[in-house]
């Protein structure tokens, strides 16, 4: 409904009204001194005839000014629910009813005059029982469709991405160049009653049978200790803790083969002296998406991370970041980490069983310099063989070391974000405000290094140089170049045998929101 059209009508009709008020009571005016003038010795029946027409007039003039009245409380009652923050959502659009009998006036049509009576039907209510809100509010925040309940306490927003890759590899012994969807998740996340968090997302494109990702319930009521029960990532890594859709390559480095990702698990985690200190803390079953634990024994993980500079304004040292992880679990039979490259073009190093304790240590640092961004990472980890050897002797335990940098550049000078969503200055097509451009363009080189070895003659280990450009079409949509090689130690088991080096080429079309 119109409404600013709705009021100046009711003004029109009220300026109408007003009028009719000092006209009426003119004619009664006239009437009384045209019933004077007459000389006493007039007809005492013409006289009464005047006086009965005088009170007829006065009971119009009364009519009249009720009716003003009424139109007054209505127009009241409408600005005070425009005045209100969601008064649009509750002034009545219901049709207008006409009065049911005209005021007739002498020299005046008598014809009916509309009026807009609030609606008597309640509107839908929310669940705290206020019939005068609304019992949902939806629309497009940031980067997602929301619904909310107007106080706030409960939301769901929806959101997903999904990623288009190309392969494309250099002559040898490797998988044939190919497209594939790598991903296409869709999640809901939001809260119950304001401090219940809740989380769950699966990955289509999954051909594993393990579709579903993220399936947990935070408790958030303050930001200094929040707790976590469900499915979701294991606090080990920078690298893998940042999530698929705002990775800078298409691929994780070699480093991340070292990796727990997401298990079934309990956290506790906090953020302290406003970000200037992180804290993560839980206990995982440690086998992976859906695994159950074979041994009794959780794998135990703890994560800290420092920004001691964050709130001190500097350029230089508000953005460094360090920190570092540990984890420690049991494994019964099952298989140590996989040597792969990131191109998946080759596997070096093919898993072996391990039986008993394994602990994982990390150290990472990031460095936000504006448009410029520097990750670093080192990772190690250990696992027993014990029982495996021999007549039930121990094996030496499977050993790998593996550590990476990268540096990224933003050609059209915006800042990037930690972990977040780069909104261009400029979008390729003009966006809301009209303005255009070309997106943001950005350039990116990562090294990374893998070494694993048995303690027997099983050991290789693998570098790769990448480098090339992203472009960000704008905040949802992007493209992804990386151009590299990949060099094993051992010429014999790389994918073209006798040759070190492999020249790899991997590109990915995303769209998330």
């Amino acid at each position: 409904m119109n409404f600013d059209r709705k009021t100046s009508t009711y003004h029109w009709r009220l300026a109408a009204l007003l009028l009719l008020v000092p006209l009426a009571a003119a004619r009664a005016q006239s009437t009384v001194s045209e019933t004077a003038a007459p000389s006493q010795t007039q007809n005492r029946a013409k006289t009464e005839d005047k006086t009965e027409e005088i009170e007829q007039l006065k009971s119009q003039v009364k009519q009249l000014q009720s009716l003003l009245e009424q139109q007054q409380r209505a127009l009241a009652e409408i600005q005070r629910r425009l005045d209100e923050p969601d008064g649009k959502a509750r002034v009545s659009t219901q049709v207008p009813a006409k009065i049911d009998r005209a005021v007739a006036t002498p020299g005046l049509s008598a014809a009916g005059l509309e009026i807009n009576q609030p609606s008597n039907k309640p509107l839908k209510a929310d669940q705290s029982g206020d019939a005068d809100k609304p019992g949902v509010v939806a629309g497009w925040q940031k980067l997602h469709a929301f619904l909310r309940s107007p106080d706030g306490a409960f939301e769901t927003q929806v959101g997903g991405y999904a990623q288009l890759d190309f392969r494309g590899y250099q002559s040898g012994d490797h998988p044939p160049n190919t497209f594939l969807v790598r991903r296409a998740r869709m999640s809901l996340e939001g809260k119950v009653q304001r401090y219940f968090e809740y989380r769950v997302e699966g990955d289509f494109a999954d051909t594993s049978n393990t579709a579903l990702r993220d399936a947990y319930l935070n408790i958030h009521r303050i930001d200094e200790f929040q707790l976590r029960f469900g499915q979701f990532r294991v606090p080990f890594s920078q690298e893998e803790m940042r999530s698929d859709n705002v990775q800078d390559f298409v691929e994780r480095s070699l480093v991340n083969n070292l990796v727990p990702s997401r298990s079934p698990g309990i956290e506790a985690a906090g953020v302290l002296n406003k970000g200037t200190f992180e804290y993560q803390i839980g206990a995982f079953n440690g086998k992976g998406l859906l695994a159950v634990n074979n041994n009794g024994t959780p794998e135990a993980a703890i994560r800290l991370r420092f920004n001691p500079w964050k709130n001190s304004g500097e350029f230089l040292g508000k953005g460094f970041i360090f920190g570092g992880a540990f984890t420690q679990g049991r494994s019964l039979g099952g298989l140590s980490f996989r040597g792969q490259t990131e191109s998946r073009s080759f596997t070096f190093f093919v898993p072996d069983t391990i039986n008993g304790k394994y602990i994982r240590a990390n150290g990472e640092m990031t460095w936000l310099l504006g448009p410029a961004v520097i990750r670093a990472e080192y990772d190690q980890t250990n696992q027993r063989r014990d029982n495996l050897g021999p007549s039930g002797g121990d094996l030496p335990g499977v050993v790998a070391k593996g550590y990476m940098g990268q540096v990224t550049y933003l050609l059209t000078g915006e800042d990037k974000p930690e972990s977040g969503v780069l909104s261009p200055r400029n979008n390729l097509f003009s966006d809301s405000n009209g303005k255009q451009g070309f997106g943001a363009w950005e350039l990116k080189f990562r090294y990374s290094n893998l070494q694993i070895a048995d303690g027997t003659t099983k050991s290789n280990r693998a570098e790769t140089f990448l480098f090339g450009p992203n472009w960000y079409m704008n905040r949802f949509v992007r493209y992804l170049l990386d151009l590299g090689f990949e060099r094993f130690k051992d010429s014999l088991r790389s994918p073209r045998p006798g040759d070190r080096s492999f020249f790899v080429v991997l590109s990915r079309v995303q769209v998330a929101f």
